[in-house]
């Protein structure tokens, strides 16, 4: 069975740029293997260098079979317990950005405290990890900023989420949030949605909207948060050879553009309604798409020029704009998740069982579900689909003849092995 570990997807990331320049037509050279060789890069709290020769092998068997054949060996300590775990990461992540002036001390008190770690990791170990992530304490510093804009559409994208306003639904008052994409060169949002959380899910299924429609960018700018910070967003875009990159937590002045607009937009539609009159998200949707296409993206920007659509459509037809059929792209985004199966052939996903083909028993296996319909479930083996995983029914199974597999030719292969009974003996 394959096994992608986040290793595999932090190689991606190394080469990716590479990636986009062969995309764009230009060629690779050694001496761009020697360019990335030159730059440090941190994995799991630790830095590491690579040389010229192992960036090229990366890139090249990503080129000839794609993120399968960047699959790491199976460690040695697998079962073995490691230092911080991915648990305790995005934990760190989530304290980090709620209290960004938190001491070291008191951070690995709290983290002890709420069981995450033991006291047998030292402060110092815990000290290196968020140095070596940019999760230290937070201090008045300057960054030097200067405003920058990239040469065609769809070469970046930012990607965040604001508050939206709230509703009554049924008589009760929700929170809503409203995920944005917008394109860095022409200011157009390429992917919006409103929804009732902030969930990864809800994220994954705005940028698949924005794909379907505008294609697929070259690089997306995101938000440091869970729920564009995870593993199930980094295979997606390892699938369509996206690079993704992120904020430094605490930064939001990063994503300048993205903020720039949800601001636009809170003063020229979202203070000027009476939320009392929406009864539903798709009431809030529908009146904030006719905002969105008879003013927002058709009024000329300042900054522009022009309109962000018009700056748009004319961008685009200088550059190659990448698009996929729907069917891959719904491939691209399926959600996938590794399961150990019992010896019956049964795996718990979301405290539900499910069966799979009797071949898979005791093995460790790949599924992989569409993110907006679990009914369907598949096992995969070198990213090709391979049998339909289906719901556990006992009552089903209680009527299916099961298959002997005992040869007993091997068992009983000599005539002497053979005892045989008497008329008067009996068999107790």
């Amino acid at each position: 069975m394959e096994d992608y570990g986040r290793s595999d997807l932090f190689r991606y990331g190394v080469i990716s740029p590479l990636l986009q320049r062969f995309l764009s037509g230009d060629k690779i050279t050694f001496n761009d293997f020697k360019e990335l060789a030159e730059k440090e890069y941190y994995f799991k709290g630790k830095s590491y260098k690579y040389s010229p020769h192992t960036i090229k092998k990366w890139y090249y068997h990503y080129q000839r079979e794609g993120l399968n054949k960047l699959k790491t060996k199976e460690r040695k300590d697998k079962n073995e317990s490691r230092k911080l775990n991915s648990d305790v990461i995005e934990y760190l992540i989530d304290l980090r950005g709620k209290y960004p002036k938190m001491t070291t001390k008191n951070m690995y008190k709290r983290v002890v405290k709420d069981g995450y770690i033991n006291e047998n990791i030292s402060i110092r170990s815990f000290y290196r990890y968020l140095k070596h992530n940019d999760l230290k304490r937070s201090v008045a510093t300057r960054t030097e900023r200067r405003r920058y804009e990239k040469e065609y559409p769809n070469d970046v994208w930012q990607g965040d989420t604001t508050y939206g306003p709230y509703i009554t639904i049924d008589g009760k008052k929700y929170r809503t949030y409203l995920i944005h994409f917008i394109d860095d060169n022409s200011r157009l949002v390429v992917g919006h949605g409103f929804y009732l959380n902030d969930s990864a899910i809800n994220v994954q299924k705005t940028l698949k909207k924005a794909i379907k429609t505008y294609g697929i960018p070259k690089q997306i700018y995101l938000d440091n948060g869970k729920s564009y910070k995870n593993e199930q967003l980094s295979l997606i875009g390892a699938r369509l050879g996206i690079k993704l990159t992120h904020t430094h937590p605490y930064d939001p002045e990063s994503k300048g553009k993205v903020e720039r607009c949800f601001k636009t937009i809170k003063e020229g539609w979202m203070n000027a309604k009476n939320w009392n009159n929406f009864k539903s998200i798709e009431d809030l949707e529908k009146d904030y798409e006719e905002y969105l296409f008879n003013d927002y993206i058709n009024k000329e920007h300042r900054e522009l020029g022009d309109t962000p659509n018009n700056v748009w459509h004319k961008g685009i037809e200088k550059t190659k704009w990448r698009r996929l059929e729907e069917e891959k792209i719904e491939e691209a985004f399926m959600h996938e998740i590794k399961r150990k199966v019992s010896k019956d052939g049964v795996i718990s996903i979301n405290n539900e069982l499910y069966e799979v083909e009797s071949i898979y028993a005791d093995e460790t296996v790949t599924i992989r579900y569409y993110i907006s319909n679990m009914e369907k479930m598949w096992v995969y083996e070198k990213e090709e689909r391979k049998s339909e995983v289906r719901k556990l029914n006992r009552k089903e199974n209680s009527k299916v003849k099961r298959e002997n597999r005992i040869d007993y030719s091997k068992i009983v292969n000599k005539e002497e092995d053979v005892i045989e009974l008497g008329d008067q003996d009996e068999v107790s």
